[in-house]
C-alpha cells in the first residue's frame, strides 16, 4: 500500500495523473439520478462533516473540525478541479451550513468513484430521517437541488433577481426537488442558504 502525502489538491492531481480519478462530469442538475440512487440506496451516506465548538474560543461560532475540513477540501478538489469559483464557493457554503444548529451535511456513496463517494454531498436535518436530503449539492458545476416547489418559493415573497437565479426542473409532479439554485456567486450562494433554511423549516414542520 502506498501512502501518499500532500495538500488535498495535490493528492488529487497525482490521482488525476495516474489515472485512479474519476472523469466523469454531472449534468447541471444536482439531484442524484435514478442510477445513482440504485448505486447508493438512496442517500446512503459514506461519513459527515461536523462542526467543532471546541476549536474556537468561547462565544465564537464553531468551525469545522480539521479532519473533516480536509476530507471536504479533497472532496471538492476532486469533483470540481481547478474551477477556483466552485471550490471556494462550495466551501464558504458547506462552513456557513455547518454554522446552523441541526444541520448535517453528508458525503453519498458509490461504488463508481475512486474514493468510493459519490459526486455530491447531501443536507439535511439532524433529526429523524423520514425525508432522507433536503437538498443535493454538486462541487463539480455548483448545482444546488432543493426539495421545494412553486409554492414555496410564493411564500418566501422572492424579489425578480433572485427568482431570476432559480431554475424550475423538469420533474414529475410527485418529485419533491422541482427548484435548483446554482451556486454561482456569492448572491446565487445567499439565496441558496435562504433555500435550505426554508427546506428545513418544511419538513421540520411536517
Amino acid at each position: 500500500m502506498r501512502i501518499i502525502e500532500g495538500s488535498p489538491q495535490e493528492i488529487v492531481e497525482y490521482e488525476r495523473a495516474t489515472g485512479s480519478a474519476s472523469h466523469t462530469t454531472p449534468p447541471v442538475d444536482a439531484a442524484p439520478s435514478h442510477a445513482e440512487t440504485a448505486d447508493t440506496e438512496t442517500d446512503s451516506e459514506a461519513a459527515t462533516l461536523s462542526a467543532s465548538a471546541s476549536a474556537t474560543p468561547d462565544g465564537a461560532s464553531p468551525s469545522l473540525a480539521p479532519e473533516d475540513h480536509v476530507a471536504l477540501m479533497k472532496f471538492i478538489y476532486g469533483r470540481a478541479g481547478k474551477n477556483h469559483e466552485r471550490t471556494v464557493q462550495t466551501e464558504k457554503f458547506i462552513k456557513r451550513l455547518l454554522e446552523e444548529e441541526n444541520i448535517v451535511v453528508a458525503f453519498g456513496r458509490s461504488s463508481k468513484t475512486f474514493d468510493g463517494l459519490a459526486d455530491y454531498l447531501m443536507i439535511r436535518d439532524n433529526g429523524p430521517q423520514r425525508y432522507g436530503a433536503v437538498a443535493y449539492l454538486r462541487p463539480s458545476n455548483g448545482g444546488m437541488t432543493l426539495r421545494l416547489g412553486p409554492d414555496d418559493l410564493e411564500r418566501l415573497s422572492l424579489n425578480d433577481e433572485d427568482n431570476g437565479r432559480i431554475q424550475p426542473r423538469n420533474v414529475a409532479p410527485s418529485d419533491p426537488y422541482k427548484i435548483n439554485c446554482p451556486l454561482a456567486d456569492d448572491e446565487a450562494a445567499a439565496l441558496a442558504f435562504t433555500l435550505v433554511r426554508a427546506a428545513l423549516e418544511a419538513v421540520r414542520s411536517e
